[in-house]
């Protein structure tokens, strides 16, 4: 399984995991499909993007600052909404990180 492969699919889990807290609070489908498609992408960014930093930390950094212009659209119909979306992407951001450090980074191309 190649690199590109592996970050869609650990961004595809990060996306999941961000997305059905949002489904069950009842959010619309398009917020929803836009939190799971950022952390798609943000799969991809993390695993390709290297800053002189851990793993843990290029991810967190990263997705904060991808996060940040999301959480100021959302207030706009959610004014609390800034934190938990902030929240998400320290946390997923990170684990993101770590695991595209340990699994896709540090391995070997196959």
């Amino acid at each position: 399984m190649n690199r590109f492969f592996k970050a869609i699919l650990i961004g595809t889990a990060a996306g999941i995991l961000d997305a059905i807290p949002m489904v069950f609070m009842g959010t619309s489908w398009q917020t929803s499909l836009s939190a799971f498609m950022h952390w798609v992408a943000m799969g991809i960014v993390i695993t390709y993007a290297r800053l002189p930093l851990p793993g843990w930390l290029s991810g967190l950094i990263l997705s904060v600052l991808t996060g940040i212009p999301l959480a100021i659209l959302a207030t706009e119909t959610d004014p609390t909404a800034f934190v938990p979306i902030l929240t998400s992407s320290v946390i997923l951001g990170g684990l993101l990180g770590l695991i595209a450090e340990k699994l896709i980074i540090n391995q070997p191309d196959f």
